[in-house]
Formats: C-alpha cells, sequence, structure tokens
C-alpha cells in the first residue's frame, strides 16, 4: 500500500471528514429543512434565466397572516430579499396583520427547505411573486420589499403594473451606480467572488450542515451575482403609482444617496429617513409599521400621490441627469466597510478596482487617498500572498510529478540567480502589465527569490502605479473601462505570446543544436509515450474499477484482506517490512533490524553501530523506512557521513539490512488454502544499469548515450552528480543504478523462463515457515539466474502482501492492455484466495474497519 506522509495525511484526513460531511447533509438535510420551513406551501414553476416557465414544479413556503374580521381586507405583499430570509418581517407582521392581510413568500433563500433552482435573481423572485399572487387570487396588493426584496418588487411592479397598488421601498437596492462600486462589470466581479467564496464555504468545508442555519448562503450569493441592476433606473422612471421609502441614514451595506436618488427619480414618491442602519426593519419596527399603515391608508382613501399629482418641481428635478456630487460620503462605518470591499475586490482585479474605486471617487462617495489606501492595501496583501504561496507551496510541488518533469533543481537556482539581478526590472514592469503578476510573484516565491529584494521593488511600484490608476479613473470615470478593456485584452497576450515562442526557442529550438538537448528532448518524449513510465493512478484507474466489480461479485468489497491472514489486512495498507519478514526463517532471509523513530539519532547510529557488529557485517548496507513504496527512502549505505545524515533525517521507523550481493529477482508467488503447493504468477529479471567507458566520454554523455538509460536522463543525471564528468577507462564498466527500483531507474524484464519445478519447490517451503502468508511478491537475491532456477541461494530482502505488484508488467515488450490483464488476473487470484480462508475461518475486514485502519495509518 502506498504509504501517505506530511500534507498528504492532512489531506486524507480532510477528504474523510469532507465526504462524511456530505453524506451527513444529503442524508439528514432536507429533513432539517422542511423543519425549519414554516407556513403553508405552494405548487409553482420553476422559473428559468430568461424568466420563462419550465415544465418542472417546486412548493414555495409562504405566510398568510390575518388577526381581523374584514371579508375581503387589504393586502400587504412583503417581499424579503436578504440573508435572514422572511423572519426579519415577523416583528412587522405581527403588527400589520391586525389590519391587513399580510403575505410573506419564503421567496427561495436557500434556507427554508426549497429544492435546487436554476435562478435566483431579483427577476426570477419577481415572477415567483407573481405566481404566488395569480394563485392566491389577490390583486391590487401593496407591496413592501426590503433589501434584495426591494428589486424584486421594483421588478413585480414593473412587469404587472395592474396587479399592485403601491410599492414601499425599505432599505432596499436599486439604482446600480448607488450599489457597491457603481459599475456593473465590476460588482458582477465582486459578487463573483463572494459567490465562490460562499459556494467553497459550503462545499469544501466538512460542517455537517452547522452552515446550512447560516443565512448567507450559496443561494442568496447567486441572487446578486445573477441580477442585473442596471434596468432598475428607468423602472422607477416608468413607475406611475404611489411610492414610499424608508432608509437608515447610517446603513453600511445600501448608502442612503441611494433612497435620496429613488426619491429623485419617481417624483411622486416620499421619504422617511431614521437614525438607524441595514436593520431599520428591526430596529425601528414601530415606526416602521406605522409609516406603512399611513401610506396604506392614504393609498387606499386617495390620497397618496401618484405621478400625475406630482409637482412640476419634482419632475423637473426627476429629468435631470444622475450627480452624485450632493449626496454625502461613505463615513464611520459605512467608509471602512467599503473600504474592506475594496481591499477584498483586488483579490479579483487589481486594476478594475483601481479604476472602480476611482469612480467612487470620481462621485463623491469616497475621498481619493481612502481609495488609494484601500487599494493598495489590497494589492500589498494579495501579492505578498503569491509570493508566499510560491515559497512554501510551489517549491515542494517542484519534486514531484508533473512539474519535476519540466523543472529541475538546476533550473531553480539559475531563475533565482537571474531574478536576484533583474528582479527589480521585471517586478516594477510587471505592475504595468496586467494579468502578469500572478506568474511573475508566484514564481518569485517558488524560486527562492530574495522576500526583501521582492518587497522593496513591489511596493515601489504598487506606490506608484496605484495612485497613478486611481486619479486617472477619476479624471475620465467610465470612459477608462473602455480604454483600460482594449489595453487588458491585447497586452498580455502580445507579451505572452512574446514569452511563449522565447520559450519554446529556449526549451526546444536551442537543444536541437547540442547532443545533450536531442538526448533530453529524447527523454521527455519517451516517458510522455510510454506506459511504464505514466503515473500510478493513470495505471490503476481500470485495475481499481475492476477490483470494484470482484467485490460486488463475492458480494464483499474487502475479502482480498484474507488473502494472507498472517497480515493485517492482507498487508493493503501500512504494512511493516520487519514484522512481515518476522513470519518467515531468519536463514532465508538478509539480516535485519528495525530502528525505532522516538530514539534520538544517536541511540539510533548506536543501534545500526550494534547491529553490523553482532552480524559482522561492513558498509555497504541498505537503509529504508521500515513502512513505504516504491523505493521511495532506500539507500545504500557506503560511509559513516551518510550513515549520519540518513538517521538525522528520518522521522519514521527504519530498517537497517545487510547489502546482499548477486542478481535481484521479483518473484510473485500464491498459493490456494485447499492445495498442497503453491504456483509461481510471474519473475521479474531486475537490472541495474551500468555504463562502459571507452577512455573519451564522460559519464554524462555515457548515460545521455546509452539506449536504456536515456528514459530516465534526469535521474541518472541527477543521482550520479558527483561522478559525471569523470571520464572511464577503456571498459570500464560504471554503475549508475543501485536499487531494484523501476521507478528509481532499473530496467525490468519478464523472467518467465526462470519457473521451474525446483524453484517453486523451494517458494513453497519457504512459504511453509511463514503461516497465513498465501499471496505476494518476494524482492530477492541470488547470485544467478541459474541458481535461482534450481531454487538454490536465495535470500528474501523484501517480501509484500495483497498490494504488491506483478512487477515483470514493466518489460517493454508488454502494452498497457498487457498490464491491465495481468494486474487484473492477480487481484482475481486474490478475491479468490480470499474466499478460500473465509471458509476456513479466516477473518475479512470489515468497510467499516478497513476504512478505520486506513485513516489510522493517513494519521500517522
Amino acid at each position: 500500500m502506498l504509504g501517505l506522509t506530511g500534507w498528504k495525511k492532512y489531506l486524507g484526513i480532510y477528504l474523510i471528514l469532507l465526504v462524511a460531511s456530505h453524506l451527513t447533509i444529503s442524508l439528514f438535510g432536507g429533513a432539517m429543512d422542511q423543519q425549519k420551513a414554516s407556513g403553508q406551501s405552494i405548487s409553482l414553476q420553476v422559473v428559468t434565466s430568461d424568466s420563462s416557465q419550465s415544465d418542472q414544479t417546486f412548493n414555495l413556503f409562504y405566510e398568510d397572516r390575518y388577526k381581523g374580521n374584514e371579508e375581503n381586507p387589504t393586502v400587504l405583499f412583503l417581499l424579503p430579499g436578504g440573508p435572514e430570509g422572511p423572519e426579519v418581517f415577523d416583528s412587522l407582521a405581527a403588527d400589520l396583520s391586525s389590519q391587513f392581510r399580510v403575505i410573506i413568500p419564503h421567496l427561495t433563500s436557500g434556507k427554508e427547505g426549497t429544492n435546487e433552482l436554476p435562478d435566483y435573481s431579483f427577476q426570477t423572485r419577481a415572477e415567483y411573486a407573481h405566481q404566488l399572487q395569480k394563485e392566491l387570487g389577490f390583486q391590487n396588493a401593496h407591496v413592501v420589499g426590503y433589501g434584495l426584496g426591494g428589486a424584486s418588487a421594483i421588478n413585480l411592479a414593473h412587469s404587472y403594473p395592474s396587479d399592485i397598488q403601491s410599492l414601499s421601498l425599505i432599505s432596499s437596492i436599486g439604482v446600480q451606480e448607488l450599489e457597491l462600486l457603481g459599475s456593473y462589470r465590476l460588482n458582477h466581479a465582486v459578487h463573483g467572488v463572494q459567490l465562490a467564496a460562499v459556494w467553497l464555504l459550503h462545499n469544501a468545508v466538512p460542517h455537517f450542515g452547522l452552515l446550512d442555519s447560516v443565512g448567507f448562503n450559496v443561494s442568496y450569493a447567486k441572487s446578486h451575482y445573477e441580477s442585473d441592476q442596471r434596468p432598475i433606473r428607468s423602472y422607477l422612471k416608468q413607475y406611475q403609482k404611489p411610492l414610499l421609502i424608508l432608509h437608515g441614514r447610517d446603513d453600511p451595506f445600501v448608502p442612503v444617496a441611494a433612497a435620496q436618488e429613488h426619491y429623485r427619480i419617481v417624483p411622486q414618491s416620499s421619504i422617511q429617513l431614521f437614525d438607524a442602519d441595514h436593520d431599520l426593519i428591526k430596529t425601528h419596527s414601530d415606526s416602521v409599521s406605522q409609516s406603512l399603515v399611513q401610506f396604506v391608508l392614504d393609498v387606499e382613501n386617495d390620497k397618496a400621490l401618484a405621478a400625475d399629482d406630482a409637482s412640476a418641481q419634482r419632475v423637473e428635478q426627476a429629468q435631470e441627469s444622475f450627480s452624485n456630487v450632493d449626496f454625502q460620503k461613505f463615513k464611520g462605518v459605512s467608509l471602512a466597510i467599503i473600504m474592506l470591499i475594496i481591499i477584498f475586490s483586488t483579490l479579483i482585479s487589481e486594476d478594475l478596482t483601481c479604476i472602480g474605486a476611482g469612480l467612487l471617487a470620481a462621485r463623491g462617495l469616497i475621498g481619493f487617498w481612502p481609495a488609494v489606501i484601500a487599494c493598495f492595501i489590497g494589492i500589498v496583501v494579495g501579492d505578498v500572498a503569491l509570493y508566499l504561496a510560491g515559497r512554501f507551496l510551489g517549491r515542494p510541488a517542484t519534486k514531484k510529478a508533473p512539474f519535476k518533469w519540466f523543472i529541475s533543481d538546476k533550473d531553480l537556482i539559475q531563475s533565482a540567480e537571474w531574478f536576484e539581478s533583474k528582479g527589480g526590472t521585471i517586478i516594477i514592469a510587471t505592475r504595468f502589465l496586467p494579468g502578469s503578476r500572478l506568474p511573475t510573484y508566484f514564481s518569485a516565491g517558488v524560486i527562492g527569490a530574495g522576500f526583501w529584494m521582492f518587497i522593496s521593488y513591489f511596493l515601489l511600484a504598487a506606490a506608484i502605479w496605484t495612485p497613478i490608476l486611481v486619479g486617472i479613473s477619476e479624471l475620465l470615470g467610465n470612459k477608462l473601462l473602455g480604454y483600460f478593456s482594449l489595453y487588458k485584452d491585447y497586452a498580455l497576450w502580445v507579451v505572452l505570446g512574446a514569452l511563449f515562442l522565447f520559450v519554446i526557442v529556449i526549451k526546444v529550438v536551442v537543444p536541437v543544436f547540442t547532443h545533450k538537448g536531442r538526448r533530453i528532448l529524447l527523454s521527455r518524449y519517451r516517458r510522455l509515450t510510454r506506459w511504464e513510465y505514466w503515473p500510478p493512478y493513470v495505471l490503476y484507474a481500470p485495475v481499481f474499477c475492476y477490483i470494484l466489480f470482484l467485490g460486488i461479485k463475492y458480494r464483499c468489497m474487502t475479502l482480498f484482506t484474507a488473502a494472507n491472514p498472517a497480515i493485517p489486512e492482507g498487508g493493503f495498507v501500512g504494512e511493516s517490512k520487519t514484522a512481515i519478514l518476522d513470519s518467515f526463517s531468519r536463514q532465508d532471509v538478509a539480516t535485519y533490524a528495525r530502528i525505532s523513530s522516538v530514539w534520538n539519532a544517536q541511540k539510533k547510529y548506536e543501534h545500526v553501530q550494534q547491529f553490523m557488529q553482532q552480524h559482522q557485517l561492513d558498509y555497504p548496507i541498505v537503509l529504508k523506512p521500515d513502512v513505504g513504496q516504491r523505493g521511495t527512502g532506500v539507500q545504500v549505505i557506503r560511509h559513516e557521513e551518510k550513515l549520519h545524515k540518513y538517521l538525522e533525517e528520518a522521522e519514521k521507523d527504519i530498517m537497517v539490512q545487510e547489502y546482499c550481493g548477486g542478481r535481484e529477482f521479483g518473484i510473485f508467488y500464491y498459493q490456494y488454502p485447499d492445495d498442497e503447493t503453491g504456483n509461481i504468477f510471474s519473475i521479474t529479471q531486475k537490472h541495474l544499469l551500468s555504463v562502459t567507458g571507452d577512455g573519451r566520454k564522460t559519464v554524462e554523455e555515457l548515460i545521455l548515450d546509452d539506449d536504456q538509460a536515456v528514459d530516465l536522463a534526469k535521474y541518472h543525471l541527477s543521482a550520479n552528480r558527483y561522478q559525471l564528468y569523470d571520464i572511464p577507462e577503456d571498459g570500464e564498466e560504471i554503475p549508475i543504478v543501485e536499487l531494484g527500483t523501476h521507478a528509481r531507474g532499473a530496467v525490468f524484464t519478464d523472467g518467465q523462463s526462470l519457473i521451474t519445478n525446483a524453484l517453486v519447490e523451494e517458494m513453497d517451503r519457504i512459504c511453509k515457515m511463514a503461516s497465513g502468508f498465501c499471496f505476494g511478491r518476494f524482492d530477492v537475491k541470488a547470485p544467478s539466474a541459474a541458481e535461482l532456477k534450481d531454487g538454490k541461494n536465495i535470500t528474501i530482502i523484501e517480501a509484500n502482501g495483497v498490494t504488491s505488484e506483478s512487477t515483470n508488467i514493466y518489460d517493454s515488450k508488454f502494452s498497457f492492455w498487457d498490464a491491465q490483464k495481468t494486474l487484473m488476473n492477480q487481484w482475481k487470484l486474490a478475491f479468490e484466495i480470499g474466499q478460500q480462508n473465509r471458509s476456513h475461518g479466516a477473518a475479512v475486514t470489515s468497510l467499516r474497519e478497513f476504512f478505520q485502519r486506513l485513516g489510522t495509518y493517513i494519521v500517522k
């Protein structure tokens, strides 16, 4: 089983918790939502993003309250819109329902148990409100909209004017120019990031349904992202009936300037401002209730103004062009919130946010320097975070596939040196080139460019660029968006095109002109086109599906864990190499000992020395992780210095073992419990590559010219870096691979011809010494292939359980599908042997226990 260490174990824990969280929500979330839902429900047609009705239906919950005695009472239609849901009207509805019939739809806030809907915009919410009107049979309602629900109310009044008598807006959003950054494009980007963040919070964080009780959910975020406020100005100008505007002077979310603008462009409107914030409807519910009651009664008694009744002065004011100079700037809490919005918006697009901040300054909503400071802070935080992400996350990634195929330590060192000399120019240039900063700053962290050098030039560039861009946008206004769009659309592509050509020239064209470059290109091509070098997850994807099939066939997904009763889980996960070898006779196994991770480096060294003295061993010796895979951490130790270094760096239990000479083979053995003798499934011959000198070429040249070594040229060059420029004598053989591991450069060939009765008998004898070992691969050493065939002088250096590979598949004569067939046959045997062992009383690990052990192994 592949071991997981470091960040991988935390990733494993996270994935397990995430799956468990989603299962909990899928099993119990619907029931919880239904418990939250209150009032009555009605079936409505689902509305799509183009405001048309589909054939699908869903249940909409709503509240219908009336405590009076009239047969046909006046209807107040209250439309919620904020993250709080319809409960925001609770205190207000309690007051109003004594005089009016109060209807409150739960307009798909996502909090009240509705199904997933295709669209959550306030345009769509207005359509649902109208459907509810028709289904309940009430017309000429007085519509009240709160927050985002105000936009729904405006759309409802515009689309269906004959169905409403009046409109009341409480803390309502409205005209585009006074929403957030003022521009639809900029706001849409902000809402897009908000939606992504909320989606990640609800779907990528294991919360087990706890976040579902928070109103700020995905559907609410979609309401903003999927809505368009640009038509609202024209809708309000066309509105002909009475309008009441109630707003808090200290509203941090919807500026009072928005309410004042609505009042200006609707000449028949009336406005009341309160010393309150956005929660006006809660903190001043009595005053709001009284204002609504008086307004509705005035409308009912024809005392409220309609458009035809507006004064000439108000009509004239409504016809004037929009100007923000007379509105009050953001200040106090409102200023802090808008600056925070600007700061977070820079994480989406630094330049567009600077332009948006300049537009806010041009409209008088924020001062020039607060706009610059907010942009500057956001730019610094975001770009320094990019650098640090590259520094701490990117560097480890370059040591793993696929990045390590293209980026070497040498490349990083050379890039770091180049960046140190040219970094100032690069950083300042990228500040003026949109789209280039993310790769540049992240790469600066990856290559380990000096932090203080980076931060110094970065702060200088940001301090120059930010006030320039904010100032220009304040002067030019919306025109700059058009200019910047053209610049942004083409500038980066031109530069990227040039860089792409440069990379092609450096990575492909230039190497073609050198012998080493051509051989490295050949190496890359072979690793991409030869399946034996592909990542394990590609190789095992079809095999995994076959294992699932076998689990279904045998009605036990973990039946394979009984294939080797002597090993926990059959040797699937976290098996100890020393524990497995303990099962065999010491005379058949290369001498070994376990070194505990709890010991300090000195104690580890002392135990290794005692081991060597006890068994009369000299260097070289072999050190390897006691739990490991694919040769990771295995080293041949040839001197004291290397021994000390290995022991100091080892964080987990390790195994020290004598170094055995001779040839290495992989023998895959199995025995059905009902059979007297076993069988050899396959044999792999492991060839440790070497190159032969000619008295002229260096070791580097010999490696590149070798037709087998060139496949893993970069690995071999790195592993032999201390002797690359030596020139071996003519005929001198230089080993370049020490370990019999395919991933570490060994060449594997099929050894089917080595299977003999004598060898099978010897393997039967060895395995009978380990009661309960029926299935797995032995890595063995023998003086020669002939002695292996005779079953003589075989020394076991490692034994692997149920997840061991039949490594003969890596012979180049086998195709990808040949390998699949072999691996599937191997797993078929594991299930068949597990079935027989189970019939003889062997325990099968339950699926729950299996995952518990897997989780414990991941944590370790």
